[in-house]
């Protein structure tokens, strides 16, 4: 499943399109396999990420009890200064069922996720799945 941001999203529909990602992949198991592709918008609001660290990635990984692979590009110039500003979260043993990966091209994501997808069986990886906002 992608996640694409054209638009920086408000409060409102960030949430919703998270919360309608989480009832799909109830509704569709086991898609555990995630790209929330950033470049044109550039960084979530940190609002954003508090919630998705406190209350949705805790909350979802509690539904599904599966583990949960998400690939997130960001533009080459936002990579940078993240590589560049990068702290480690306090919190950062907290959702260890999820495992983040970063990169600057979809293809390179899309290849990390069936890189791993292969590895635990031999499905194709649903990549049909896709949330345009």
């Amino acid at each position: 499943m992608i996640i694409r941001w054209k638009v920086q999203p408000d409060d409102c529909s960030f949430r919703e399109t998270y919360l309608k990602c989480s009832e799909y992949v109830m509704a569709n198991q086991p898609l555990t396999y995630f790209c929330t592709d950033l470049t044109l918008i550039g960084s979530l609001e940190r609002e954003y990420e508090a919630w998705l660290a406190i209350e949705f990635y805790p909350e979802f990984y509690r539904k599904i009890q599966k583990t949960i692979y998400a690939a997130v590009v960001f533009s080459e110039d936002h990579f940078k200064a993240l590589i560049v500003n990068y702290q480690l979260p306090a919190d950062s043993q907290a959702h260890a069922a999820i495992h983040f990966n970063y990169f600057t091209s979809q293809e390179e994501a899309w290849f990390w996720l069936e890189s791993i997808k292969k590895g635990h069986d031999t499905a194709v990886l649903p990549m049909a799945h896709e949330f345009l906002i």
